[in-house]
């Protein structure tokens, strides 16, 4: 089954390329913000707590087939029937003695959502997402930071003329250039083909 993944932080320890085989600790989203027909329904999965150091539950390890993720804020045991999608956490890794899911990569979308330009920032568009496929994924296209590494775009700049602005100040300065509205990038949604029988 293609379970769609929802990537908003760097997936570190992971390669999330097309094709790729991955394997990951998942988190469970009840309430994933993304539009209804991208949200699973009536999923029956195996819940079961898992026990902290303290010896007291803190949260569920929900199983169906080979996916194995964590779902907060509930403690019980039993079959379940969920609504929501799998959401990956790179501080799950952190986490002792949490199973993994293993599956292969079939698709990348980048989720966009729409900002409206308000009189100190950036105001969401409540609903307003879109998706934008990335046919050729590899690691370095799953991110929102330019390569450093690479040539600089243009000359360096004069000494003591570069100032550095926080996103308030730089909106400020720039509001009369900016548009009415934006698309920014929010994360990637992966469909994950999860094999059976990961451990």
């Amino acid at each position: 089954m293609l379970w769609p993944v929802l990537l908003r932080t760097d997936p570190l320890g992971a390669s999330w390329s097309l094709g790729e085989r991955v394997s990951t600790r998942l988190r469970w989203l009840d309430e994933p913000g993304l539009p209804a027909d991208l949200v699973l329904r009536h999923i029956g999965v195996r819940a079961s707590p898992l026990i902290g150091a303290d010896g007291q539950p803190w949260a569920q390890l929900i199983e169906a087939g080979g996916l194995r993720a964590v779902r907060e804020g509930h403690r019980g045991a039993g079959d379940l029937t969920l609504d929501g999608c799998l959401g990956h956490d790179a501080f799950l890794r952190l986490v002792g003695g949490l199973p993994v899911t293993a599956g292969i990569v079939r698709r990348v979308r980048v989720v966009h959502a729409l900002y409206d330009r308000g009189a100190d920032g950036w105001i969401p568009s409540p609903g307003e997402l879109r998706l934008t496929d990335v046919p050729d994924a590899r690691p370095e296209h799953l991110r929102d930071d330019p390569d450093l590494d690479g040539p600089s775009a243009g000359a360096a700049p004069e000494p003591g003329t570069m100032v550095l602005l926080s996103p308030e100040e730089y909106f400020r300065i720039a509001y009369d250039r900016l548009p009415d509205q934006q698309w920014q990038a929010q994360g990637f949604l992966v469909d994950l083909d999860v094999v059976d029988g990961a451990s």
